[in-house]
């Protein structure tokens, strides 16, 4: 496995993701400070896995860089199912070519965003999470990724099920992918450019933006270094300290439009309107339509 550190992948691995050279990463603005603030690299081998170059800055956290690659969710895959990577490890990629949103949507990535995919731990082997986990984990993650960017001085509402909105604009998203006992988590986040609100889908139910800190996070990979030791901690720690009800309870709290009345349209299903009253505890979302409540599992909202 690859201790603690910032690698990038010199040797890629072949029908996974190409070689990765450093000139090639530094060609975006934001990513050659990133390097700049890494300093030297020296080489790292990992049998079976291929040939790394480790930053001798030091990291509490595991992070894989890539140039290019299809998604980084099947890089993050690979590595996993290598032993190259454990929980909360996670690979970047400079350029995204085919990443994946909800629905499986093409999710545009351009250099300069964040683009990453994380290796979660595994669900709880016992304890009042157990057999509401695979349930409520999408929550759990948007949840406490968004208590992440309070670190910058952001307050992030969640669009149920996986956005994350800023004044009503999605800035990103998640994805999660499960195959056997591994589970990967996919995220977005828009920080040098985000599509124009007259190139987006025509169904597509929110806007758009860049987000907004207030205090500075560096380039991609300085913010993920943030998000991700922060987001432990707290995932760490609402595991730890709270029942399931309560989590819905503090989930409820970032939940984007509570209380107030939304567009709701459900695959093979006419447009109707309803009231965003909480979360379900199978993570459903609760509306209010015509004085009845009713739980969503899937579908598009939007506010009016």
């Amino acid at each position: 496995m690859l201790p603690q550190g910032i690698y990038y992948w010199e040797s890629g691995a072949e029908g996974v993701v190409p070689a990765t050279r450093r000139s090639q990463i530094v060609v975006s603005k934001s990513w050659s400070n990133e390097f700049d603030r890494l300093g030297v690299w020296q080489p790292y081998e990992l049998e079976g896995v291929g040939s790394f170059q480790r930053s001798v800055v030091e990291s509490s956290c595991t992070v894989v860089v890539v140039n290019e690659c299809t998604s980084t969710m099947e890089v993050a895959r690979y590595l996993a199912e290598k032993g190259a990577l454990g929980a909360w490890g996670a690979v970047i990629a400079v350029n995204q070519t085919h990443g994946r949103g909800q629905l499986r949507r093409h999710w545009i990535s351009p250099a300069g965003n964040l683009h990453v995919s994380v290796v979660l731990p595994n669900q709880p082997e016992d304890g009042p999470w157990l057999e509401l986990w695979s349930h409520l984990l999408p929550l759990v993650c948007g949840y406490v990724f968004a208590e992440a960017f309070a670190e910058l001085g952001t307050h992030i509402e969640l669009k149920w099920p996986n956005d994350f909105l800023q004044q009503d604009r999605k800035v990103g998203g998640m994805l999660l992918e499960e195959k056997g006992s591994l589970v990967i988590l996919g995220m977005g986040v828009n920080l040098e450019e985000s599509p124009p609100d007259d190139k987006m889908r025509e169904d597509r139910s929110v806007p758009a933006a860049i987000l907004k800190t207030d205090k500075a996070s560096g380039g991609p990979l300085a913010l993920w270094e943030i998000l991700v030791n922060r987001g432990e901690s707290v995932y760490v720690g609402l595991l730890d300290e709270l029942e399931p009800e309560e989590f819905l309870s503090a989930m409820t709290s970032r939940l984007a439009w509570l209380g107030h009345r939304v567009r709701i349209h459900e695959r093979e299903s006419d447009v109707y309107y309803a009231d965003i009253v909480g979360v379900s505890p199978l993570g459903g979302l609760v509306i209010r339509r015509e004085g009845k409540e009713s739980v969503l599992f899937s579908g598009s909202i939007a506010p009016l």
